[in-house]
């Protein structure tokens, strides 16, 4: 239980920064979201694997890879390595997450829901810095705020995938591959006949 619940709190917080980079989308006081924004959710059906580099250099390099559907607002986000993986419904507000080994189950109100529309540009404050090129694929630096209220920089698409986080000077992200192919829905299906286990509460 205690394993499930560590690796419940590290896949849901990967699988938002991948999505929206929570902390990053929030709004301003009176700001309102226009073309000097970006988008943070993307836009189309989208198929990327990330590199997510440790603060420190002697820890391991995670992997991860996130799938999205526009036309159903579903995620998934598969670890590196692990048996567990997330699906998120953005229109139910609902994420689970999966144990294939241990054919269990987690669900839990999806983090930022209400923060992941469809055709509309981040709110808050951000500062267009540059461009850059990730694995073949342009995209647009954005400098912004962290939950942390430090300065980061996000490399966007122009149909809002996240393709690179930067902090410090550091890349903490990276896209290593990204293939723009229709999602199927069996993509996103929440195998049958899994044992549902309640989130362990800090």
């Amino acid at each position: 239980m205690t394993r499930l619940a560590h690796g419940l709190r590290r896949t849901v917080m990967m699988g938002a920064l991948l999505l929206a980079g929570p902390g990053y989308a929030h709004a301003a006081d009176g700001a309102a979201p226009d073309t000097q924004t970006p988008y943070v959710t993307p836009q189309n059906d989208v198929d990327v694997s990330y590199a997510i580099y440790p603060p420190h250099d002697t820890s391991a390099v995670m992997t991860q890879r996130m799938r999205w559907s526009a036309g159903t607002m579903m995620q998934r986000v598969d670890p590196g390595n692990a048996a567990t993986y997330m699906i998120t419904d953005y229109h139910a507000g609902t994420l689970t997450v999966v144990n294939a080994d241990q054919k269990v189950k987690t669900v839990i109100p999806a983090p930022g829901a209400a923060n992941v529309a469809m055709g509309q540009r981040a709110q808050g404050n951000w500062l267009r810095t540059g461009v850059s090129n990730v694995v073949g694929t342009p995209c647009t630096l954005w400098q912004t705020q962290d939950t942390d209220q430090r300065p980061s920089e996000i490399c966007y698409t122009d149909d809002g995938v996240m393709m690179e986080v930067r902090r410090d000077g550091k890349v903490m992200v990276e896209a290593t591959s990204i293939t723009r192919d229709p999602q199927p829905a069996s993509v996103f299906a929440v195998p049958a006949g899994l044992k549902e286990l309640h989130a362990a509460h800090p």
